[in-house]
């Protein structure tokens, strides 16, 4: 159902996009107005999102990993979609992690069917992608957010 726009996406934003439509159709839920910060965080954080904050983290370091080891454009959309819905259902106020991974795997057999690299991914984030997580070396670098995230939301936003 989504097969082809997931392929096409070009960046945060498009898989973003995906997300937010296929939350809505699956869950009847929707919010606006979210910021994307790429991050150094513990490897073990893939991303986060603090309740009440307009804004998502997404772990730079892991992300650096998964672009270089994904085997093509839609294993890297995949990691993205599943990763942004995990922390896009944080923000509408689902708290439990049990809860939010359950529905990540609900909303992705939705979007993808259940022979998609996003169902694979939804089950184990990092293991789905078959990745060697090797122990990343801390950094310093300041998180950097990311322009045009969730542009449709706040298209008055340069």
């Amino acid at each position: 159902m989504y097969d082809k726009e997931l392929k096409e996406a070009k960046g945060f934003d498009d898989v973003f996009k995906l997300v937010k439509r296929a939350a809505e159709e699956k869950l009847g839920l929707h919010r606006a107005g979210l910021t994307l910060i790429l991050a150094d965080l513990p490897v073990q954080i893939l991303a986060q999102h603090q309740m009440g904050s307009n804004a998502i983290l997404m772990n730079r370091n892991v992300l650096d990993i998964v672009s270089k080891g994904a085997e093509d454009k839609v294993d890297l959309n995949s990691y993205l979609f599943v990763v942004l819905l995990h922390e896009y259902l944080h923000s509408l106020g689902m708290v439990s992690e049990d809860k939010v991974r359950k529905v990540v795997i609900e909303v992705v057999e939705y979007a993808f069917g259940g022979d998609h690299p996003a169902r694979k991914i939804s089950m184990n984030p990092v293991g789905g992608l078959d990745l060697k997580m090797n122990f990343i070396e801390p950094t310093s670098s300041e998180p950097l957010l990311v322009r045009d995230f969730d542009k449709d939301s706040m298209p008055f936003i340069c």
